[in-house]
């Protein structure tokens, strides 16, 4: 009988899909492995975060801190009680939503014409309405020069009457709210807050025009316009319209020291801007503006968690202006942020919540103080590994815009304490013809009480001149004294001690 040929296929033949077979399953194995690994190191993650974060919630809502940006936001309010409904501001939104450019009624006329300079109390530059009406000429805002600069000046500044009418007006309104959507986040459209150093710009050109023709009332009305502008942002939450609010204030005060060095003011108009300057409590709005930062931070953080990938790439690279990043750069960012675990923006939430503590605790509202030698533990130098790095992202991309916010209020409140000091050192000199030999001179009688140097707390430096001047300064940053020095190398804003210059009059 024939044999029947053998089916099995040879051992030797079997070994290969034997061992393919193993190595799959071995594969599979490590690939399910790495899954679980991964899907458990980020649930650890974000638990761990959550927790951590919950926790700090728990303990700041303790002491009454404000976490959510819904607690800074003003409430809606009616139009006729509205600093904000009126048209410059309604077309600028408008323009805004409809992605067109933004309209800015109080821009100055470009025309490859130099600009001048508006004056500076710290670089000892008065305003030049000489150059400016060249400046009007050349952009062909003026059709010729007359013989007097500053009604030129006034002259071409009529464009803008429109504009400074409906400033006047919103001024008496006592409430002011902007139909921003801080909903959005990152995303949120800001595009009125250009408008307000445009307008602070016109209100000092005007002012010193007006001082040179002698008319104080008006230059006056001026200086009270740039404060009710400054006055509109106080409900204005976020970091930049803080900001925007001391650069409004800084162009009155530069404009009102121009007067000062002239001589141009009298007993009566100083007498007002003394008490006017006694609202202003920059401290306090450095509390504000870094409070309602951290709530804005807060949402971004929520953001960060709760987008999907696409909407990630939106939130994190683009900013307000509504330019993105090239689409190789957003597809691999996106993809790398994606990825980045959610626990991990817990961690980065909290980190940036206390450091915003810890910066506030360095501050005093009343008196105005900072307190250099109180630490910052939080710091985002003070982080040691490249994994605390990785892990607190998105706190390092947010919070670089405060670290030189004390010393900008820091500068700011000085200048202002200044300014009030030269109102009131202004007044002795029309009263006694010179300037007291010392500050004690000017309290009770011209302030309720000196200023002292908020970086010290010690007396502000004074120092007479003999040909007629004076110079006020602080230690500044650094906290020490290099005897109130213009560093004309260093702008206004590098000068070691913070200072205010008054020359000696001008010769006729």
């Amino acid at each position: 009988m024939p044999s029947i040929p053998s089916t099995d296929v040879p051992l030797a033949a079997r070994r290969p899909r034997y061992r393919l077979r193993k190595i799959l399953a071995i594969g599979f194995f490590v690939v399910a492995l790495l899954a679980t690994i991964i899907a458990g190191f980020y649930l650890i993650e974000r638990n761990r975060g959550r927790a951590q974060w919950q926790l700090y919630q728990a303990e700041a809502r303790e002491r009454g801190a404000k976490l959510t940006l819904q607690e800074y936001v003003p409430p809606p309010v009616p139009d006729a009680e509205n600093f904000a409904a009126i048209p410059i501001f309604e077309d600028t939104f408008r323009a805004a939503v409809e992605h067109r450019p933004i309209p800015n009624p109080f821009a100055l006329p470009e025309s490859g014409a130099i600009m001048p300079s508006l004056g500076d109390a710290v670089l000892n530059k008065p305003l030049d309405l000489a150059a400016w009406q060249k400046f009007f000429v050349a952009t062909k805002t003026l059709d010729r020069a007359g013989d007097n600069p500053a009604r030129d000046v006034l002259r071409a500044l009529e464009r803008y009457t429109p504009g400074l009418e409906q400033l006047r007006e919103a001024g008496t309104r006592p409430f002011c709210r902007f139909p921003v959507r801080w909903e959005d986040g990152v995303m949120a459209m800001l595009p009125h807050l250009h408008l307000f150093p445009s307008a602070a710009r016109i209100y000092a050109l005007r002012m010193g025009a007006h001082l040179a023709l002698g008319d104080t009332a008006a230059a006056g009305e001026d200086f009270r316009g740039g404060l009710r502008l400054h006055s509109a942002l106080s409900d204005e939450p976020s970091l930049v319209a803080g900001l925007v609010r001391l650069a409004v204030l800084n162009t009155m005060e530069n404009a009102l020291w121009d007067g000062l060095a002239k001589r141009q003011w009298t007993d009566a108009s100083l007498r007002q801007i003394i008490d006017d300057l006694a609202v202003p409590h920059l401290f306090a709005e450095y509390e504000f503006a870094i409070g309602s930062e951290r709530a804005f931070d807060n949402l971004v953080h929520e953001q960060l968690r709760s987008t999907d990938a696409g909407k990630l790439r939106e939130v994190v690279l683009i900013g307000n202006n509504g330019v993105s990043a090239n689409e190789d750069q957003m597809r691999w960012k996106g993809a790398l942020l994606s990825a980045y675990p959610s626990g991990w923006t817990y961690f980065s939430q909290v980190r940036s919540n206390r450091y915003i503590d810890e910066m506030l605790a360095r501050v005093s509202v009343d008196p105005p103080r900072i307190f250099p030698e109180r630490a910052i533990p939080a710091r985002p130098d003070n982080t040691i590994t490249r994994f605390q790095r990785l892990a607190y992202l998105p706190f390092y991309l947010l919070v670089p815009a405060l670290e030189e916010m004390e010393r900008t209020y820091g500068r700011s409140q000085t200048l202002l304490d200044e300014t009030r000091l030269g109102c009131a050192l202004e007044r002795c000199r029309l009263a006694q013809g010179s300037y007291p030999p010392s500050l004690d001179a000017l309290a009770p009688s011209e302030l309720f009480a000196l200023p002292r140097d908020v970086m010290n707390g010690e007396p502000l430096h004074y120092e007479v001149d003999a040909d007629g001047g004076y110079r006020l300064w602080s230690v500044g940053w650094d906290l020490r004294d290099d005897g109130g020095k213009t560093n004309p190398q260093r702008g206004a804003k590098q000068q070691l001690d913070w200072i205010w210059n008054l020359p000696a009059p001008a010769k006729p």
